[in-house]
């Protein structure tokens, strides 16, 4: 393990331990998994058909790699303090990204679907 992993590694467990909530990660063919999720956000920006700048904000979640056995696909829905949050991003970008270079976290775009935030 070279010196940034481990770095990465202690980062990821402060992250975890201070930053993080409990979530509820719903897949959308069934099952259900409590994981620790820290909240965050991206800004998509792209231009329409008429050449309009748009922007369009995600709430994100970043979860360890580990705390899922499968990547996040588009459908999935995190429960998180009471809001429902569907995985998915806009203008045909992936619905998750890894969180850094040695692929410890991913990094879920969703959109608000139900509950109060």
């Amino acid at each position: 393990m070279t010196m940034i992993e481990a770095a990465i590694d202690t980062m990821r467990a402060v992250q975890d331990e201070l930053l993080a909530s409990e979530a509820v990660y719903i897949r959308l063919g069934g099952g259900e998994k409590t994981v620790r999720a820290m909240p965050g956000r991206t800004v998509f920006r792209s231009v329409n058909d008429v050449g309009a700048w748009i922007r369009i904000e995600t709430r994100d979640f970043i979860v360890a790699a580990g705390a899922l056995d499968a990547p996040p696909e588009t459908g999935d829905v995190i429960r998180f303090r009471g809001a429902d949050y569907e995985v998915l991003a806009p203008n045909g970008e992936p619905a998750w990204r890894w969180s850094d270079p040695y692929r410890t976290a991913y990094r879920i775009h969703t959109k608000h679907t139900g509950g109060e935030e």
